[in-house]
């Protein structure tokens, strides 16, 4: 999964040349994520196949940021009223990062951000699987499908992602 996973990761980042990159070699790509799992990268491609037809920035803008449809954030979904304890999940997030030697720099970006939680997975879903089936299960699985719900309702193309993404948290969090 690790290779879908950094691949979502890229795909939920601002897109840049990485996504240039991933469109180009996109046949290629979802031959070996299916290795991983046939759906998610079919999703992938399907995904890939849009956006090499839109201005992919654009696209990305309309829906994540200004201002955002759907958030990218965690906390946005776990922590709605509870406010109060937002710092406390931050922090917590990120000394489990730092247990695992990943280092997430604050002025970057916050530890609750998709793609950091995709990286730090894909890590984590090498070495110690049943510890990356817990953080999927705490951290992800319970808010992926509002996420995919959000963008599914504004008919953004990240759906395909966040369906790929629902499906390979769902695998991930299953592991026992």
């Amino acid at each position: 999964m690790r290779a879908t996973l950094k691949t979502l990761s890229m795909l939920f980042s601002y897109p840049d040349s990485d996504l240039a990159e991933l469109i180009r070699g996109r046949e290629e790509l979802v031959e070996t994520l299916s290795r991983e799992d046939p759906d998610a990268a079919r999703l992938i491609g399907e995904l890939l196949d849009r956006l090499a037809n839109l201005e992919a920035d654009v696209t990305y803008v309309s829906v994540f940021e200004a201002p955002a449809k759907c958030s990218l954030y965690a906390h946005e979904y776990i922590m709605r009223n509870k406010q109060e304890e937002l710092g406390r999940f931050l922090l917590e997030l990120k000394g489990i990062y730092r247990i695992h030697g990943v280092d997430v720099p604050l002025k970057k970006e916050i530890p609750d951000f998709l793609p950091v939680m995709l990286e730090f997975l894909a890590l984590l879903y090498d070495v110690r699987r049943e510890e990356a089936a817990r953080f999927a299960r705490r951290y992800l699985k319970k808010w992926i499908p509002e996420l995919r719900k959000c963008l599914e309702e504004n008919k953004s193309p990240y759906s395909l992602a966040a369906k790929a993404l629902e499906r390979v948290v769902d695998i991930i969090a299953s592991t026992r």
